[in-house]
C-alpha cells in the first residue's frame, strides 16, 4: 500500500511527540502542525482505518507496527 505524504508527516509527528511527552492525543497534533481539528481528526480516521495507528477509548493514539516502521523510516 503506498502511503501518501501527508499520512507520512502524521506519523512522522505522532512519533515525534511520542517520544517528547508520551501519551498523545488528536489536540496534541493539532498543536504540533498548526492545521484545523477537523482536518486532523478526518486524517486520524484514515489511518486508523488503514492499519497504521490505534486509538484507545480516550483518544490516546500510539503508531501500530506498520505505523511505527513508516515514521522511523522518514524520521
Amino acid at each position: 500500500m503506498k502511503v501518501l505524504k501527508a499520512a507520512e508527516n502524521y506519523l512522522e509527528t505522532i512519533l515525534v511527540l511520542q517520544q517528547r511527552q508520551g501519551a498523545v492525543r488528536s489536540i496534541d497534533v493539532v498543536n504540533e502542525l498548526g492545521y484545523a481539528k477537523p482536518t486532523v481528526s478526518v486524517m486520524m480516521k484514515k489511518l486508523r482505518e488503514n492499519g497504521y495507528i490505534n486509538m484507545d477509548k480516550d483518544g490516546y493514539i500510539t503508531l501500530n507496527s506498520t505505523g511505527l516502521k513508516i515514521a522511523q523510516k522518514i524520521y
